[in-house]
């Protein structure tokens, strides 16, 4: 039995934009140190360019979301532009970075709690990979249970971040000084460990703002709320991400950082003057928090994208099922708690994000070309439009050179690991060629 009563259509501004920026905000937050480490002195001039790729995808998602206020997402817009079997594999290669998701903010959030422990002596003898672990099996009897990622915790964890990175971290370090000497700061003469290799994971830094256009079919005004919360979230996300950045090469020694990249906000906690002991603790607690809301997300989407899938007929309709007491989709969910603890195994956080959110590129360059498809046709209505050149949107035309750019990055560095992409589509591909054969 289908039913889409666990989709809720009731979600403000404030809570499309908090739900996207806990998503992507988190990826960065894990990305932030990797970046800064092998960038070295050219830190700063990556984090331009990741923020500007942040920005020309969450215009096209929010351009397209405000002119499909439906569920399905990036489903939706490619499968009108390029039909349903371009729509599929784009859904389905967004998909596996949903599942990674779970993996990488489980195994985060382990990493920090044995991390901040043994700041102050205390050494959890649980290794992370199992820690992280026991924290996915909660989050799937979460989910399974039906307990839905709510809102009001989402928005509960974003305050909590404001208030930590804001008024901790941001304002006790510009009231005492930075020694600002842009673009190296105290790292010149730093050089990067693989320039190529800062770039390809910047371009994956925001992976996750892709949620302004999943959320728009459960918005109450999606006219106008998408295009509200896509600005407020491009303004609230640049600002710390560059703040943050700044921070970190003013405040952290490279040399102090290249111990420990995944733990870099703890660094800029704990070199904060006056409030360093206090900030370290809150920091933990923030990121913990924000990387299991990640996760907790990870399970919400992909079980929402394969009943979608499912519900179209383009995979088996068992994924859809929901249990017939806790009225979840519950095989959705088992697939996807038992890949993330293949991910999870190797206990290697490096080895997560040098598979994760290179399929979600590819997806972010289909919309982008969808949206000047769309635009070309004559068929956009929605609740903003960015500027036209020669009748082509300026997003898509910046949002695919960028986007190209660090999917060509992506591959070139990270090739060694393109067989587990190539396996996931080929997964994709054999049902959905029965399903379109039997149907036919």
């Amino acid at each position: 039995m289908l039913r889409r009563d666990w989709l809720r259509r009731d979600l403000s501004t404030l809570d499309i934009m908090v739900l996207a920026r806990n998503d992507a905000q988190s990826t960065y937050y894990l990305l932030i140190g990797f970046i800064a480490l092998y960038a070295g002195e050219y830190a700063f001039l990556v984090a331009l360019y990741a923020i500007a790729l942040m920005i020309a995808i969450a215009l096209s998602y929010g351009e397209m979301g405000s002119h499909f206020p439906e569920t399905g997402g990036s489903y939706l817009y490619v499968k009108y532009s390029f039909g349903p079997t371009v729509g599929y594999l784009s859904a389905w290669l967004l998909a596996l970075d949903q599942l990674i998701m779970i993996s990488y903010g489980t195994l985060d959030s382990a990493l920090y709690l044995k991390g901040v422990l043994s700041m102050y002596g205390l050494n959890l003898w649980i290794p992370a990979n199992i820690l992280a672990a026991i924290l996915s099996t909660l989050l799937f009897t979460v989910t399974l249970t039906g307990i839905r990622e709510s809102a009001r915790v989402a928005l509960a964890i974003a305050f909590l971040d404001i208030f930590i990175v804001f008024a901790i971290i941001l304002v006790f370090n510009i009231a005492t000084g930075l020694e600002l000497k842009p673009p190296s700061f105290k790292w010149e003469g730093r050089e990067p460990v693989s320039l190529f290799l800062a770039l390809a994971l910047a371009s994956r830094g925001f992976t996750g703002i892709d949620s302004i256009g999943q959320l728009a079919g459960e918005a109450r005004s999606p006219l106008i709320q998408v295009p509200r919360a896509t600005f407020a979230l491009i303004i609230a996300m640049g600002f710390v991400s560059l703040s943050l950045t700044v921070i970190l090469m003013n405040r952290v020694s490279y040399e102090v950082l290249s111990g420990n990249p995944e733990l870099a906000l703890l660094m800029i906690a704990e070199n904060t003057p006056y409030v360093g002991g206090v900030a370290v603790i809150l920091v933990a607690v923030n990121i913990i928090l924000i990387m299991l809301s990640a996760a907790l997300t990870g399970y919400i989407s992909f079980s929402r994208l394969t009943y979608m899938l499912s519900d179209e007929r383009l995979l088996p309709r068992r994924l859809a099922i929901v249990h017939p007491r806790f009225r979840t989709p519950y095989v959705a969910l088992i697939i996807a708690y038992i890949v993330s603890l293949l991910f999870i195994a190797p206990g290697e956080l490096k080895f997560i994000i040098e598979v994760y959110a290179i399929a979600s590129l590819i997806n972010y360059l289909l919309v982008s070309l969808s949206l000047g498809v769309l635009e070309r046709r004559g068929r956009l209505h929605g609740g903003f439009k960015s500027p036209r050149i020669a009748g082509t949107p300026v997003t898509t035309i910046i949002g695919a050179v960028l986007i190209s750019f660090g999917i060509v990055l992506s591959l070139v560095e990270r090739y060694h690991v393109l067989w587990i992409l190539a396996f996931w589509l080929l997964l994709g591909i054999l049902p959905y060629g029965y399903y379109r054969l039997t149907r036919r």
